[in-house]
């Protein structure tokens, strides 16, 4: 039988990621410009990418 472990999210906060990694939560908060790219291997995430913009 698995143990359970649960965790509280905000669910009106719209610039936050959350993932779940080797059952811990992982909290990454998004660039106020740019694109942030959730890389896997092996079916499990493995790393965030993220490019920044400037909007001028």
């Amino acid at each position: 039988m698995k143990e359970k472990t649960m965790a509280q999210v905000d669910l009106l906060n719209n610039s936050t990621i959350y993932l779940v990694k080797d059952g811990k939560l992982i909290t990454y908060e998004l660039p106020e410009y740019g694109e942030t790219r959730v890389i896997t291997l092996g079916g499990k995430v493995d790393r965030l990418e993220t490019t920044t913009k400037t909007k001028i």
